[in-house]
């Protein structure tokens, strides 16, 4: 007598096929609907794009006959006023959200010192202090950045040259003769964001160069800064050297981001006179914005208490810049 199909094994045979038809029908669902996501976000992306590209771009349309005409006018506000509300506009654009930590001083003259990560860090400090920037020499050739960078106005450096480096500190002291703020990244040179490079000594000596040549002037206040961008786009937004990316393609990647953390912390003043020696200076400032930027990558920077863009009150001379010791060494 032959034995008996079992009914069990024979449903079970019959259900294998039809399990294996149904998986496949829902992962090619699934894969439809992470393809259509995919064309979504894509598309969103385009249309952020296009949208920061062409806002940019006619801020630019509109406010640079006026940049213009301040600067044929020698009106100083008009190009401070200008350049603050640019920037402003493009730190919106660009999603940049600033968590600042101390406040910008309203002393003057003032050099201000901080760490380079990327082109942002004139972007993010310019929105909240107008500042001449000292600049590397092939940013004049960008298109219509370098014209704007002129006309902010900048002071554009070639360090590897050493008569430039000597018109550049002339220039610095010009600038500081007047009343302005000047920037300097020390570095000479931008990282990817987590370490800072030991600082140049060279500009430095815009300090003494302008003391000889305000009397009255007794010391100038330097205001060490320094920026860490934080959050999964941290990476990103760093524009270090050996990326080997130009500007504009950069500027793109930027530009479709959502969101962009910075932690700005504004270190203590301190008052350089005509004894300090430049090289203490830019040791003391270097040890200063090193170890701000380290805190600022150590915290969470997205904590709801952290102080705001208007947060604290503005440093005055009265609030007494601490005075950096004198050396032997010149």
């Amino acid at each position: 007598m032959s034995p008996t199909p079992d009914s069990g094994a024979a449903g079970l045979a019959e259900d294998t096929p039809l399990q294996a038809r149904r998986s496949a029908e829902a992962r090619a669902r699934r894969g439809d609907c992470n393809t259509t996501f995919q064309r979504v976000r894509c598309a969103l992306n385009a249309f952020r794009l296009a949208y920061v590209l062409s806002t940019v771009a006619l801020t630019i349309l509109i406010l640079y006959p006026w940049l213009e005409v301040s600067v044929f006018l020698r009106f100083r506000e008009g190009r401070r006023l200008i350049s603050t509300l640019f920037c402003r506009i493009v730190r919106a654009l660009l999603g940049l959200r600033i968590y600042v930590k101390g406040a910008a001083p309203s002393i003057r003259p003032l050099i201000v010192i901080a760490n380079h990560t990327s082109w942002l860090d004139i972007i993010v400090i310019s929105s909240l202090l107008p500042a001449i920037f000292v600049t590397k020499r092939e940013v004049a050739g960008w298109p219509v950045f370098g014209r704007l960078a002129k006309l902010k106005p900048s002071i554009f450096v070639d360090r590897n040259r050493r008569l430039q480096v000597l018109k550049t500190i002339n220039c610095i002291s010009t600038a500081l003769t007047g009343g302005e703020a000047v920037a300097i990244f020390p570095e000479g040179t931008s990282t990817d964001g987590t370490v800072v490079l030991p600082f140049r000594s060279a500009l430095f000596g815009a300090v003494r160069e302008t003391l000889h040549k305000v009397e009255h002037l007794p010391a100038i206040f330097i205001q060490p800064v320094s920026i860490a961008y934080v959050g999964v786009n941290s990476r990103l937004v760093a524009w270090a050297r050996e990326d080997e990316i130009e500007f504009l393609p950069h500027l793109l990647q930027v530009a479709a981001l959502r969101r962009v953390d910075v932690a700005l912390t504004w270190g203590e003043p301190i008052q350089a006179d005509v004894n300090s020696d430049r090289k203490v200076l830019a040791k003391h400032l270097e040890e200063t914005v090193r170890r701000m930027a380290a805190e600022a990558h150590r915290s969470d920077a997205h904590r709801a208490d952290r102080p705001s863009l208007e947060a604290g009150k503005p440093v005055t001379p009265a609030d007494g810049g601490r005075p950096l010791p004198a050396s032997g060494e010149r």
